[in-house]
């Protein structure tokens, strides 16, 4: 009976097709996760305005507590409906990381 010789140690580097198969494989982007990643990832910073009148402050706060949301989430709300395109906060909650 004839012997079989079996090579299972693919070179890929030899024949240049491990740049074919690491292209092929890779994940196609999605820009909103893109997005959603690199906002949740950024560095945070302090955000704050300068005195603001008492029942404005007032006002704000009792508009997240009526909408059930934090007022963190309501200034984002209130970015989007200016035009600003931001995720949903839990999207980009750097706690969730």
């Amino acid at each position: 009976m004839a012997k079989v010789s079996v090579n299972l140690d693919d070179d890929l580097e030899a024949d240049g097709n491990v740049h074919k198969l690491k292209t092929m494989a890779a994940p196609l982007p999605s820009v909103s996760k893109a997005k959603s990643s690199a906002l949740k990832d950024a560095p945070r910073v302090q955000f704050s305005f300068t005195n603001v009148p008492k029942p404005i402050k007032e006002a704000f706060a009792a508009e997240a507590h009526k909408r059930g949301v934090t007022q963190k989430e309501l200034l984002y709300e209130c970015l989007r409906a200016g035009g600003l395109n931001i995720p949903e906060a839990s999207e980009i909650d750097g706690r969730r990381r």
